[in-house]
């Protein structure tokens, strides 16, 4: 043999014993006591979550595996055609910016592949060869970066080991910071905004980030950068619905007949939205036989507030009975806290909109507005509150606070007063100034504001942003029999930016036509404006001017 032949040999050689020795190192960096160990109880508690869905309703939810609907993402700048699986972003390389309309189902589908990827992990213990593909997937709140760098939060949540900054052998972390929007407080919001940049530049980080948030102001998104590619979660198509309605209802006749009662209560596009698609589901089954309300989504999340709010009364009955063994003034407490069940939850709702603590809020509000202060009657008032609201099924425990589990339907809570008192010029403000214009768009629906009127007052700037501010927030929640109102809300925001391009509703609008042309659909929306004579001439040139200052101008430009 000669002498080159052998030194092949001892390549190949050398090499084999290579390999050999990082997969014996791998596999005893895996089975020994660290990172895997400590993370499989996690695992355990992730996929467990898989298959539980977080709404009781008595006893008729089935298991959320059994009726979850595979979801489809799409380029944010992409056209509906383009949607790929949802699962692909969990499995790619590079970080992910994740947007979804109210209720789209983001923090469901993070839920959903972490429960897929924990029990992939769960089966391959033992195993050596069985190691799964993939990343360590780990869910991180948003709210937990406010003033804390990514690897802090991460070990404050979870502790150590794992050591977040660094890579374990062979795998890499998937950390999903979920619900960015859900920073009520701006500057707090910008702080974590910042954050993820900050680590989203890393050179060599040990972790892919995957954020979702519902849709934020453009300049808000624009600081993550390029280092973040967006897509948007697509709305259930009907094929999407059909199957949705086949899994809740395994029975042909009863899935169909489902399918019916969302036309006849004028639900078909809202139930595009995951929420709604759900809250109908449970409405139906709940109320088949008696009528729901008024038509429209406003109508079944009202319904399916009360039917939660019957679920957890058991325990308000059980904190009235408590106080009246309080004589003399814990009787008269009880009859007053009796009939304010949903007052309750709706003053707890206003307080996480906001990003204070519901008990808090709910403790202040009735030693404010009960005939006398129930924590002199009962001494453990805050857990009483605290527990109330648990049993209602709207809120979560987390960490050392409570937590929204649908925060639309929070949305829904918090708008109720503010329907009650404001009239259409109070929602026109509501929109320009609240922190939550979530809110305003609920207030929206429960008001039943007609669209001839939001139409009609498209020519003031106010009216144009705050109509603007209601197709940022809604996605398919709003539905209308006006299909030309969307496009003449986006010619209302271009005639007001061009009128007074550097003025602060100038900006404001223009912020707003930027943030709403991430969207293909919007986008389209806007070239046919600039192409309809029908249209002001300072209209039609804005959308040219528009484009222009955007960065993909060359692309669009041919089709002006």
């Amino acid at each position: 043999m000669t002498l080159d032949l052998w030194a092949k040999v001892a390549s190949v050689v050398s090499s084999s014993l290579a390999v050999a020795g990082a997969a014996v190192a791998v596999h005893r960096h895996l089975r020994r006591p660290g990172w895997a160990a400590t993370l499989t109880g996690l695992w355990e508690r992730e996929a467990d979550a898989g298959v539980v869905h977080p709404h009781r309703f008595g006893e008729q939810v089935r298991p959320l595996s059994d009726v979850y609907v595979p979801r489809r993402v799409a380029p944010r700048l992409g056209r509906p055609e383009e949607t790929v699986d949802a699962g692909q972003l969990f499995s790619g390389a590079g970080h992910v910016l994740l947007v979804g309309e109210p209720g789209s189902g983001k923090t469901t589908l993070v839920a959903y592949e972490s429960a897929r990827s924990a029990e992939r992990w769960l089966r391959s213990r033992g195993h050596r060869w069985r190691r799964p593909r993939g990343p360590v997937l780990v869910r991180l709140p948003a709210a937990a970066l406010v003033r804390h760098a990514l690897p802090d939060a991460l070990a404050a949540t979870y502790g150590e080991p794992p050591d977040f900054r660094r890579t374990p052998p062979g795998v890499r972390w998937l950390v999903c910071v979920d619900g960015v929007d859900a920073v009520a407080d701006p500057d707090e919001r910008s702080d974590v905004l910042n954050r993820l940049a900050a680590a989203g530049r890393s050179p060599a980080p040990p972790y892919r980030i995957l954020v979702t948030t519902r849709p934020l102001d453009a300049n808000e998104l624009a600081t993550l950068g390029a280092d973040y590619p967006a897509y948007q979660l697509a709305p259930f198509t009907r094929a999407d619905v059909t199957a949705l309605a086949r899994r809740w209802f395994p029975d042909h006749d009863e899935a169909q007949g489902f399918l019916a009662w969302t036309h006849t209560q004028r639900i078909t596009n809202p139930v595009r939205n995951p929420l709604i698609a759900t809250v109908a589901a449970l409405v139906w089954r709940d109320r088949r036989d008696d009528p729901v309300g008024p038509p429209g989504p406003a109508a079944l999340l009202d319904n399916f507030v009360r039917a939660l709010l019957r679920g957890g009364r058991g325990h308000l009955d059980a904190t009235c009975a408590a106080l009246r063994d309080h004589p003399p003034e814990g009787p008269a407490v009880a009859d007053w806290l009796a009939g304010r069940h949903t007052e309750l939850v709706e003053v707890a709702a206003t307080a996480a909109v906001a990003g204070t603590d519901p008990v808090a809020a709910v403790a202040e509000w009735t030693a404010t507005h009960a005939p006398h202060p129930p924590a002199r009657q009962l001494a453990d008032w805050p857990q009483r509150i605290r527990d109330l609201l648990l049993a209602t099924d709207l809120f979560r425990a987390d960490r050392h606070a409570l937590v929204p589990v649908w925060p639309s339907l929070v949305d829904h809570l918090a708008a109720g007063p503010l329907t009650r008192q404001l009239s259409p010029d109070g929602w026109m403000s509501l929109m320009n100034t609240t922190r939550s214009p979530f809110v305003g768009a609920h207030v929206f629906q429960r008001a039943g504001v007609p669209p001839a009127l939001l139409r009609s007052r498209l020519v003031e700037p106010g009216w144009a942003v705050a109509a603007g501010q209601l197709l940022v927030t809604t996605g398919t929640l709003w539905s209308t029999d006006d299909p030309g109102l969307r496009a003449d809300v986006l010619a209302a925001l271009l005639a007001h930016w061009a009128a007074d391009p550097t003025g602060d509703t100038g900006r404001t609008c223009r912020s707003l036509l930027s943030t709403l042309a991430a969207d293909r659909a919007d986008r389209d929306l806007l070239i046919e404006i600039g192409a309809d004579g029908s249209r002001p001439r300072a209209t039609r040139l804005a959308v040219t001017r528009f484009f222009r200052a955007d960065r993909d101008a060359p692309s669009v430009a041919r089709h002006l």
